[in-house]
């Protein structure tokens, strides 16, 4: 038990003002010393700003997907691979009809799943059929794949099977050089 310090009767130690006089036990008497306050340790304060910063950074690493690797490697070749794939369509169509399509459509799926594959790189697929003959059937074609993205590079065939390609902001043509692409 602890005694108030005006009127010094006996009072519970938690209590914050005396049940018999009312005096507040918290503030010092005229002439006692302030409680000094307590000062928070220089290291438990650095322990816990480093735990707060590990823990961002552990939310930060499992919540956002890293790329340390560019994307445009992929995107060109999977751009390549469609203007290919288009390519044998258009050679397996050629071989039974005697020409080319007017439209990619008339190859059917094999075609639109080419073409969504290129749009997953960040490539749009452009059909052209050539020169038209007396029946209307082309004999001839061109076949682009164009970026999306700045500074990936614009792709151009046709049905000499040879790939060509530009860095130029714009589509590619018969006169960019050739590529070799696997």
């Amino acid at each position: 038990m602890y005694v108030c310090r005006s009127c010094e009767q006996p009072i519970n130690s938690a209590s914050a003002v005396c049940p018999y006089c009312g005096a507040d036990q918290s503030e010092p008497l005229p002439g006692e010393a302030p409680k000094p306050a307590k000062k928070r340790s220089a290291v438990k304060l650095a322990v816990g700003i480093g735990i707060v910063v590990l823990g961002m950074w552990g939310i930060i690493w499992f919540a956002l997907p890293l790329r340390f690797e560019n994307p445009r490697p992929a995107a060109e070749k999977s751009a390549i691979a469609s203007l290919r794939a288009v390519q044998k369509d258009l050679a397996a169509y050629q071989n039974g009809a005697g020409s080319f399509p007017s439209t990619l459509e008339t190859l059917g799926e094999p075609a639109v799943q080419a073409a969504q594959q290129a749009m997953s790189g960040g490539y749009g697929l452009r059909y052209t059929p050539g020169q038209i003959d007396a029946d209307g059937n082309p004999h001839s074609y061109s076949l682009v794949a164009m970026p999306r993205n700045y500074g990936y590079r614009s792709f151009y065939t046709d049905q000499t099977g040879v790939m060509r390609a530009t860095r130029n902001n714009r589509a590619a043509t018969a006169q960019d050089a050739v590529i070799n692409a696997q």
